[in-house]
């Protein structure tokens, strides 16, 4: 008998019923997970982050850390790895057809390697020349710069630091005068703080510094030495905010950054210094303060920057021609820029207009202020395999005497000379140059890069007109072999012995300074992350302006210009000479052991009315050794030592039948001089901030510092026993502990 048609429907309803009760147990609940990743301490977004459950569902975090991951509903093993982080395994519990919404933090996997600041160099650097780059971990945490990324080009080869515990450079044999500082391509009249050692930039907003020693490109134009050329960076686009605090025992200072809507990035940073209790410690007759300031703003390749720098030293009681009366060092400087960069397909163009306002006083109360106004503006153009590069600068300033101290009277109205008075300065420059890439020559990359530049200036009834000539060339014949090398003419205005603000575009009639300077070098990459390089320069000195250090020799050397009085002429001559070298230079930036080693091999000389001799800053030896080891549980302990020869000094040999001195000049030297700089970090790493300590000590050898040569008074021949030298210096030891909070 054939079932009933509706007892076969029951049937076929019983089996769906069954199958979908079945089916239901196979398919479990779901539930979604979304958030975000971060590194820890921060508000930086981590991006390519790999989310994956236990149960085989992943995901990877977009650029701003964002996820969104649907996975079994219930308790779920996860897994985050992003790199150069360490993983981060959890359980969540995850609730069926419900949405939860977490944060996640990635710990770095070492904080003493991994930089805080994650910069990307788009290309070679817009200059061409022989250069020392310093990035990320060398600008921060170097042992003996205190932090102070500016300090660290005392370090490398090339340069010298005749009296170690001040930032006054001496570079390839030249003078400090000579020296050219560039901050976001804007000239600045100084990167120190007065004697402290501070830079005037914080150093967590720099994003890199380049020491050209010599042989540079067109694009540096009116100086004839050394030129350093530092970067600022934007705020970070990965974070809404960030901040930074950081306190020593003479110094605070203070980071923020935002994101704002439409894009704009806004960048804050200052210093203020109170070193006053610890300098009363030595001398209470002596008070100094400084501070400095910077804020950047971005928005669509247009840059608006505004920095300050300001020291005051303070002496009670100096001998200045005033009855116990204080005097004060000035020293102050005001810029503001405004700067746009566009790419339009091969062509490159950056235009910026600069005002900057500069003061400066001496302990009597005189001083001289500027105001300027400038402008630039270059043009880079990418061909197939050259490269042209051409562009224009230049400043209108008003140079004015002033009495900063005006509750008290002048005590000399001619003190300052040519530095006082009203004068208007005009200087304007142009260049071109190319550089021809030639990726066949042997078959490995050349290039070759070849300009010129003409350099105008102006005060008074007086108008000077500089021309450089400058060939430089780079040649990779192994992939581990790098020759470099150049040839050129560097102009500049009559300086002032030392770099201070206010003075420049002076004394035009003293004619131009000028340096003629070649270099051949080699670098050569070795196993384990080791570079070695050795260059050899020669450089011939026209006419430049060197500051008078040794008194004693002053009967062997160029007289005063007749054309300058007052203080410029007591400490200024007019010279020529040379200065030639080899510097060595090993180094490792990769791994837990890192560092340099640099030598510099050197002589300079001057031609003085006597003949021949030695530079009153000539160092004929001078070794620099940095190293750092990044230790377990996030430790970073570094060394720094600096041996170098002494300076010359003049000791005459006496004839008392006569009584008359006799000998040539700078026949003696200085004791060698010997420093260890030591420095630990340590930082503490929690979800949303990070806590750093720092212990530094300068000097910790307890070297002396000797600055100068005194001859004493013989009180039976009433005549100065200039053979009977004392070394006039101090010895210092500069400990230093901070901590460093930041979000």
């Amino acid at each position: 008998m054939r079932p009933l048609p509706f007892l076969r429907i029951l049937a076929a309803c019983a089996c769906l019923a069954t199958a979908a009760g079945a089916g239901a147990t196979a398919d479990p609940a779901r539930g979604r997970l979304s958030g975000r990743v971060f590194e820890r301490a921060s508000a930086v977004p981590i991006a390519g982050a790999l989310l994956r459950a236990r149960t085989g569902e992943s995901t990877v975090t977009d650029a701003d850390g964002r996820f969104d991951l649907e996975v079994t509903a219930g308790e779920v093993e996860l897994t985050i790895a992003a790199p150069g982080y360490e993983s981060l395994h959890l359980t969540e519990k995850i609730p069926a057809h419900l949405l939860r919404t977490v944060e996640y933090r990635l710990l770095p996997q070492d904080v003493g390697a991994r930089p805080r600041y994650q910069t990307i160099v788009h290309g070679r650097s817009a200059h061409e020349g022989e250069r020392f780059v310093l990035r990320e971990q060398e600008l921060l945490q170097v042992p003996g710069a205190a932090g102070d990324p500016f300090r660290v080009i005392a370090t490398l080869p090339g340069v010298i630091a005749p009296i170690p515990v001040l930032p006054i450079y001496v570079v390839r044999g030249g003078t400090p005068g000579m020296n050219g500082f560039f901050l976001d391509g804007m000239r600045v009249p100084q990167l120190f703080h007065l004697v402290f050692v501070d830079g005037i930039v914080h150093p967590r907003i720099l994003e890199r510094i380049d020491f050209y020693p010599g042989t540079y490109d067109v694009t540096f134009g009116r100086n004839a030495s050394g030129v350093v050329d530092a970067a600022t960076r934007p705020a970070r686009t990965d974070a809404r905010q960030h901040g930074e605090v950081e306190l020593r025992l003479y110094d605070s200072s203070l980071l923020a950054e935002v994101r704002l809507p439409g894009g704009v990035q806004v960048l804050a940073a200052g210093r203020y210094g109170y070193p006053a209790p610890i300098i009363h410690l030595v001398d209470s007759r002596v008070d100094l303060s400084y501070w400095d300031y910077q804020l950047r703003v971005d928005w669509q390749g247009l840059t608006a920057e505004a920095l300050g720098s300001y020291d005051s030293l303070t002496i009670a009681q100096l001998p200045t021609g005033r009855t116990n009366a204080a005097a004060q060092l000035l020293v102050e400087f005001h810029r503001l820029q405004l700067r746009e960069r566009t790419r339009r397909g091969r062509l490159e163009l950056e235009t910026a207009l600069v005002g900057g306002l500069d003061r400066m006083s001496i302990f009597s109360g005189e001083g001289v202020q500027k105001l300027a106004l400038a402008a630039r503006t270059g043009a880079r153009l990418h061909l197939k395999s050259l490269t042209l590069f051409a562009g224009i600068d230049g400043e209108l300033s008003r140079f004015s005497g002033e009495n900063f101290q005006v509750d008290q009277p002048r005590a000399a109205p001619d003190e300052l000379g040519e530095l006082a008075g009203n004068r208007d300065g005009i200087v304007g420059g142009a260049y071109v140059q190319g550089t021809l890439s030639i990726p066949q020559l042997g078959g490995h990359p050349a290039t070759l890069t070849a300009g010129v530049r003409a350099d105008l200036y102006h005060a008074g009834a007086v108008t000077l007109l500089g021309v450089d000539p400058r060939v430089l060339f780079r040649y990779a014949p192994r992939e581990q072999l790098e020759i470099f090398g150049g040839f050129g003419q560097y102009s500049q205005a009559p300086s002032f012995p030392v770099p201070l603000p206010g003075i420049d575009t002076f004394a035009l009639q003293l004619g131009l300074q000028r340096t003629l300077e070649g270099s051949l070098g080699a670098r050569v990459g070795l196993p384990r992350d080791l570079s070695v390089s050795a260059t050899a320069y020669y450089g011939h000195f026209e006419n430049i302006n060197d500051v008078v250090l040794n008194y004693q020799g002053a009967a062997c050397t160029s007289p005063p210009p007749e054309s300058l009085s007052g203080v410029a002429s007591y400490v200024t001559r007019q010279v020529s000479g040379d200065g030639y070298g080899l510097e060595l230079l090993a180094r490792r930036q990769v791994g837990r052991l890192t560092g340099w080693l640099a030598y510099t091999l050197s002589r300079a000389e001057r031609l003085y009315s006597c003949g021949r001799a030695p530079s009153d800053f000539d160092q004929t030896h001078v070794l620099n050794g940095v190293v750092q080891a990044r230790l377990p549980r996030r430790l970073l302990l570094g060394a720094r030592f600096n041996l170098q020869t002494g300076r010359p000094y003049t000791r005459l040999q006496p004839d008392f039948s006569t009584s008359t001195f006799s000998g040539s000049r700078n026949n003696e030297r200085l004791p060698t001089y010997l420093q260890l700089d030591l420095r630990l970090d340590r930082e503490w790493i929690y979800q949303r901030w990070a806590l750093a300590l720092f212990v530094e000590i300068l000097n910790a050898t307890y070297s002396e510092s000797i600055y100068g040569v005194t001859f004493p008074k013989d009180p039976v021949l009433m005549v100065t026993r200039y053979d009977q030298p004392q070394f006039q210096g101090f010895r210092w030891v500069l400990p230093s502990i901070g901590v460093r909070g930041r979000f």
